[in-house]
């Protein structure tokens, strides 16, 4: 498909992003109505969850938004009409916390995806769905490079939840609808949550480095993972959603060790307090980005420099 045609795809087209008022959904909606989509963005606007109606302030006049929990269908199923493509994005995404009120994680992460799945099932007509998951659902291991077809094993409750909802969502809708499932790694940047409970490797990196704080690198900085700017995951979306693909997708990002994160941020903001410790913590493997290559041709990515310098131009503004 022509970089066109997929532009050209969502001109009056219905979509509708769940969690559209938080970190990935507000860029993700700034895209869609660039594109010339009709938006209804859902959002609960749970404190401390990074939904904020500020994130949307450059497109708040060009959208429907709806305050409401998506698990309350009734609230928005209004806004589905046949062709319509609902991008996924609404979660309270935390690790350690999860474990330790795995109901409250389910309440927040699962359940809602069961009405979501039923919602669907009883349409009368198709819809395409695209879910942002994690890739915090595939087994720890050895392997270097993790494809699609990796074992599933999840870390956490979280993750478990995640994978659960892939589950409901592909089986239930699958025969019928258009369903996608998209495994992101670590994202970073404009308004990432940097206050609250477990904001993430990322968000504490920046926020270390936007106040001046120290920081320890465990592992001498030596751990690798893939960091996605979020600018690229709100292209890749609509992208794949033109597309009439369906099933698992990974997304790779920079595949980077926490110490050249680090070293690019003192350079960028001249933050020099943290410190390399020499503990044993192992890296995550790289994410392959061939199936996804595949299917779009090119992925989108920023260099890290310049993701973490728009970044931090972005929380100085703010």
């Amino acid at each position: 498909m022509s970089a066109q045609a997929w532009q050209d795809f969502y001109q009056d087209r219905p979509v509708i992003v769940l969690g559209g008022a938080g970190f990935l959904g507000s860029h993700l909606t700034e895209r869609l109505v660039e594109l010339g989509a009709r938006v209804t963005v859902v959002d609960a606007l749970v404190p401390g969850s990074g939904g904020r109606l500020d994130n949307l302030a450059t497109v708040v006049p060009r959208i429907r938004f709806v305050q409401a929990n998506y698990g309350d269908t009734s609230a928005w199923v209004s806004a589905l009409e046949p062709g319509s493509i609902v991008f996924h994005c609404a979660a309270l995404n935390t690790h350690r916390w999860c474990n330790e009120h795995p109901e409250q994680d389910a309440r927040w992460n699962y359940l809602p995806n069961c009405a979501l799945a039923g919602l669907l099932h009883r349409l009368s007509f198709s819809v395409r769905l695209l879910y942002a998951s994690s890739r915090t659902v595939y087994a720890q291991g050895s392997a270097r490079v993790v494809t699609e077809g990796h074992p599933v094993a999840p870390i956490d409750v979280y993750s478990l939840h995640c994978w659960a909802s892939e589950q409901v969502l592909a089986r239930l809708l699958g025969p019928r609808h258009g369903v996608v499932l998209l495994r992101l790694p670590h994202l970073y940047g404009p308004r990432q949550r940097l206050q609250g409970i477990e904001i993430g490797f990322m968000g504490e990196l920046l926020e270390a480095a936007l106040s001046g704080k120290p920081y320890e690198l465990f592992a001498a900085g030596e751990v690798y993972r893939d960091v996605l700017y979020v600018g690229d995951a709100a292209e890749i979306f609509p992208r794949l959603g033109a597309h009439s693909v369906t099933g698992v997708f990974n997304v790779p990002g920079a595949y980077v060790s926490a110490r050249t994160i680090a070293q690019t941020l003192e350079n960028l903001c001249g933050w020099n307090t943290y410190r390399l410790v020499e503990t044993r913590a192992p890296s995550f493997p790289r994410l392959s980005g061939q199936k996804l290559r595949k299917v779009l041709g090119r992925l989108p990515q920023t260099p890290l420099q310049e993701g973490l310098w728009r970044t931090l131009q972005a929380f100085q503004q703010y």
